[in-house]
């Protein structure tokens, strides 16, 4: 018979099944590893207190999502207020690389970053495969509108998608152009 987990244990039991998902989560909001580490660790001591307080663990992954987009707009607050822009500051990390054999990884990202907060925040979301429900009370908005934000979000993400691909059919070497036909 098993003796039920400690706080702690539990709080480590789903650190190793959400903890890269919603590491995943900031980082791709963030844009900067160490911040998104520290919003993970925010996360899950956050967690930790609940579970210690007899918190509910039903929904735990809706739960440690809100947590985090709470965490990530503090952290985009307190950035905007205390440090003023400048390009000594901006260490931006790119995302882990994945396979990507003909541009589209990468030109979805760049899409991606063209997108207004919000937008991208919705989308990632429910990359993550998050209810409307959980999207709603991560992000402070009415469940009866995300699927509308939600579908407007996809439609600029693709307008920005393809504004890159024809940037890029610009940009590309015209053979007539360099005397090669």
């Amino acid at each position: 018979m098993n003796a039920p987990l400690t706080p702690a244990q539990a709080a480590q039991e789903l650190f190793r099944q959400h903890g890269a998902a919603v590491y995943r989560f900031a980082v791709a909001l963030l844009r900067h590893h160490q911040d998104a580490e520290d919003v993970v660790q925010e996360t899950f001591l956050k967690l930790l207190r609940h579970l210690g307080a007899g918190g509910s663990t039903e929904n735990i992954r809706g739960w440690l999502f809100t947590v985090a987009a709470h965490a990530l707009r503090d952290r985009q607050r307190r950035r905007v207020r205390w440090m003023p822009w400048s390009e000594h500051h901006e260490g931006i990390v790119g995302p882990p690389q994945l396979r990507d054999e003909d541009g589209r990884v990468s030109k979805l990202r760049d899409a991606l970053q063209r997108l207004q907060a919000r937008d991208r925040l919705l989308l990632v979301l429910r990359s993550q495969d998050l209810s409307y429900r959980d999207i709603a009370a991560a992000t402070g908005i009415r469940v009866t509108s995300v699927g509308r934000l939600l579908a407007r979000a996809v439609e600029r993400c693709e307008r920005a998608y393809a504004a890159g691909v024809e940037t890029d059919k610009s940009r590309a070497i015209k053979p007539e152009r360099h005397g090669i036909l």
